[in-house]
């Protein structure tokens, strides 16, 4: 199993509990040569995923309904994968010293806060950018009923020009002073491109088991990494030529939450841009520099990730589908999601249901196992 000089930890939804991760895998290791796979924890299930490279932590249903994962890839690269719904709100802690972290965020709002003071957000559609140095703690609360979907790729700090070939040109600023000169990086949040959430959703329902896994999660973690840094880098270059104030950003917010708000009867540019206080090529010029698009492209990107969602986790038909996502004809909906995903949206459904399917077999043969 590969090593690694950094430290990640995490509190699970207990409050007594504080483990390494890597100190769990190299337990579980142990374990799995001595002929045992799963363990018993305080508040549910921990299972080596062969060929021991990460573990599975399924939850007591009295704490949360769902589970996550984590992996040890090697070459600096380690990645979590979190999808559970909360049954019992309680505080966790975490740390990820000496580790690039981004958190694509596919279900879920969250607050941030570290030991500095610094205070973040995990959001829906977002990835959370941050590096902690020795000591730097952050924590999170989720509450009881709330829905958390996101991953996480993990790059060691002393490492990841190495293991990425990025080159420091190419980086922010803040985040070479992180790499280089062990300063810490406050979150940042990113929105997510159809690409970097296609890749995301990818890794939380990996097709392949083994070494095959261990592959595909290594190359789906760079593909992501490459997404959210390269437009994190536009986003900064984009901000210091720009000259919007507090108060403008606060509009552009209040302008995606209306968005947010109305996908299945899509207001237009002009509308929005009166509704928030702002001239329509303002509006515009905002959210090329925040969220990485205009209004449109923003709005069609939500509506996707709509659809995704209502695809994968409901019953509904392609058409009622379609016009909750706003799309009054079924072959219009149809269009734009194939050229979002690249797949008609049927196709997603019987994958999603055949993930699910193969998901729910292992999860069966892990109790009677029990």
């Amino acid at each position: 199993m590969a090593t690694s000089t950094g430290d990640i930890r995490s509190q699970d939804l207990s409050p007594q509990s504080n483990r390494s991760m890597e100190d769990m895998l190299q337990m579980l290791e142990s374990q799995r040569r001595a002929g045992k796979a799963a363990r018993r924890m305080s508040d549910g299930w921990c299972r080596l995923i062969p060929p021991g490279f990460g573990f599975h932590y399924e939850y007591d249903p009295e704490v949360a309904s769902g589970s996550w994962e984590f992996y040890q890839l090697g070459h600096g690269i380690c990645v979590s994968i979190v999808d559970m719904t909360v049954t019992q709100g309680l505080p966790r802690r975490h740390s990820a010293s000496d580790y690039l972290a981004l958190s694509a965020v596919l279900e879920g709002k969250l607050p941030l806060t570290y030991q500095l003071g610094n205070e973040g957000e995990l959001a829906h559609g977002y990835c959370t950018v941050y590096g902690a140095t020795n000591g730097h703690e952050l924590e999170t609360f989720p509450q009881s009923g709330q829905q958390l979907r996101w991953v996480t790729v993990f790059l060691e700090r002393s490492r990841l020009l190495k293991t990425t070939g990025f080159e420091p040109a190419d980086l922010p600023s803040e985040v070479v002073d992180f790499l280089r000169h062990d300063e810490h990086l406050s979150c940042r949040n990113v929105p997510l491109t159809q690409l970097a959430l296609l890749a995301a959703h990818q890794m939380i329902k990996p097709p392949f088991q083994g070494s095959f896994r261990h592959a595909f999660l290594t190359a789906k973690a760079l593909e992501l990494a490459c997404h959210i840094l390269f437009n994190l880098s536009r986003a900064v270059e984009s901000e210091e030529q720009g000259c919007f104030s507090e108060t403008d950003h606060k509009k552009l917010q209040e302008a995606m939450r209306l968005i947010r708000n109305s996908l299945d009867e899509p207001s237009d540019v002009k509308e929005i841009a009166q509704a928030v206080g702002l001239t329509r090529q303002r509006l515009q010029r905002g959210f090329r520099m925040i969220y990485g698009g205009t209004v449109g492209e923003i709005r069609d990107k939500l509506r996707m990730d709509l659809a995704r969602e209502l695809i994968s986790d409901t019953t509904l038909s392609m058409v009622e589908i379609a016009l909750e996502c706003g799309y009054v004809h079924s072959a219009s909906f149809t269009r734009a999601f194939r050229a979002a995903f690249g797949m008609p949206p049927m196709q997603m459904r019987l994958a999603s249901s055949d993930a699910l399917r193969v998901k729910n077999q292992r999860t069966r043969r892990a109790k009677s196992a029990h």
